[in-house]
């Protein structure tokens, strides 16, 4: 009886080991996806900004939606990744995880804004286009200091991150 206890107590742990493993596994490769989706946004989102700035209208909206999709696919990723983080019980992870979920959401919210814009541009009211314009910009200060931090967490733990 004690043998049985023993043997089914560490294929407990074996297993336990290998889904915190699977987790830690998980986050690595969502990490990758999240900041390849970023990359993307972001091309996406300045490209969207400097057809703005030259009234590049049309162009600008459809860069500016391809943005936003790039960003949700971010954020589909990050919830994943966080999950998998809170599964593994890894405070690390979970952190450098919630850091990217508010800079995807700060980015969101900018893409929003520029989007709010251009649709005021094409319509001529400029001041209104130049407030939001200033609002997606302070979105995306923001934005830069969550990525900042998730810098910061990798740096000071480099053997978690790959």
């Amino acid at each position: 009886m004690k043998r049985i206890l023993i043997i089914a107590l560490t294929l407990a742990i074996v297993f336990l080991s290998g889904c915190v493993q699977s987790d830690i596994s998980n986050i690595n490769d969502m990490s990758l996806s999240i900041n390849n989706h970023l990359k993307k946004g972001d091309e996406y989102y300045n490209q969207s900004a400097t057809n703005t700035n030259r009234m590049i209208l049309s162009q600008a909206l459809v860069d500016n939606k391809n943005a936003n999709d790039e960003y949700s696919l971010a954020q589909t990723s990050a919830q994943t990744a966080l999950n998998s983080a809170k599964n593994a019980n890894d405070g690390i992870f979970i952190d450098y995880i919630q850091n990217a979920l508010l800079e995807i959401q700060a980015k969101i919210n900018a893409t929003s804004e520029l989007k709010t814009a251009i649709t005021l541009l094409q319509i001529n009211q400029t001041s209104s286009a130049n407030e939001h314009l200033g609002t997606a910009n302070d979105y995306m200060a923001k934005a830069l200091q969550y990525k900042k931090n998730r810098e910061d967490i990798v740096n000071q733990n480099p053997s978690k991150f790959k």
